[in-house]
């Protein structure tokens, strides 16, 4: 079943200093997405990465709509959303809308400094309508199962130290019901064992959640041939100067000979015509 379904898609910024004047950062020619899959996303720095989140996760309206753009995205009852019609939509439409099938992950913990540990991780799933009680016990099954089983529920977040901070936002993430999980790079400040803990926990997901997908930026390619079900590589493009005042302007392009599909065994990675041994294709990936 279909997550994503996107055709002719720009993003693009203000460029600063020049008002009403906007660039092209991505470029999106085809992508199609399934249900159920962690997706990594990878490319050197400055080439979209995070900008696909921000536009997938509604974060930030950076579309370029013409009339072959195609963004939609299924919901898990079938109902195909129009994302590009969705930003003309009331606030309180667009929150609900991310409320009932988002949820984030960034190297920025954004804990609330006036909530506990506990209640920072419990209330995305109390935003869905649990009971206080439901949402503790499940916090400290996650807790638990990230190696933070110390933690007491009246402790306050900046009592904890960075990596135990960056877990307990991965908690908070993967707590409430959710149909995608976005990260941006969720770790990046976590040592290697940490970093594979939490990549294992949502890699086995709970039974009401298997249908749930994650897309994750990450500059970790040992973690994206490990984990990911799919990886996507942005590409450089560059957009050649009309007039001599002005410059060649680089961006990010994603199609299909982007997209990387692993075989059953995970040694071997194919895509863009090509298929690479998976130390190969970390190598791969590594080149800008």
């Amino acid at each position: 079943m279909n997550l994503f379904t996107i055709e002719n898609l720009r993003c693009s910024y203000e460029q600063p200093y020049r008002e009403g004047i906007s660039r092209v950062v991505l470029e999106i020619q085809h992508l199609q997405l399934k249900r159920g899959k962690k997706i990594f996303i990878v490319g050197e720095s400055g080439i979209g990465k995070s900008t696909i989140l921000e536009t997938l996760g509604m974060m930030n309206n950076t579309i370029v709509p013409d009339v072959m753009t195609q963004f939609v995205f299924h919901e898990r009852d079938g109902r195909q959303v129009d994302l590009c019609a969705l930003w003309n939509a009331s606030d309180d439409e667009l929150s609900r809308f991310r409320l009932n099938n988002y949820s984030f992950i960034f190297q920025s913990t954004n804990l609330m400094r006036n909530f506990t540990a506990y209640e920072n991780v419990a209330y995305t799933r109390m935003l869905q309508g649990y009971s206080r009680q439901e949402c503790f016990n499940r916090t400290r099954q996650v807790l638990e199962s990230l190696g933070l089983e110390h933690i007491s529920e009246g402790r306050m977040t900046q009592e904890l130290s960075g990596g135990q901070q960056q877990r307990l936002a991965f908690a908070r993430a993967i707590l409430p019901d959710y149909t995608v999980l976005f990260g941006d790079e969720p770790t990046g400040n976590l040592d290697p064992e940490n970093a594979m803990r939490v990549m294992q926990i949502l890699a086995n997901r709970p039974k009401e959640q298997q249908d749930a997908s994650a897309i994750i930026v990450s500059h970790d390619m040992h973690l994206a041939t490990t984990f990911a079900d799919v990886v996507i590589k942005i590409r450089k493009a560059v957009r050649h100067k009309q007039h001599d005042d002005e410059e060649d302007e680089a961006y990010g392009l994603i199609n299909d000979s982007c997209v990387f599909l692993p075989n059953a065994s995970r040694d071997m990675w194919t895509g863009d015509g090509e298929t690479f041994a998976t130390i190969e294709f970390e190598e791969y990936l590594r080149k800008k």
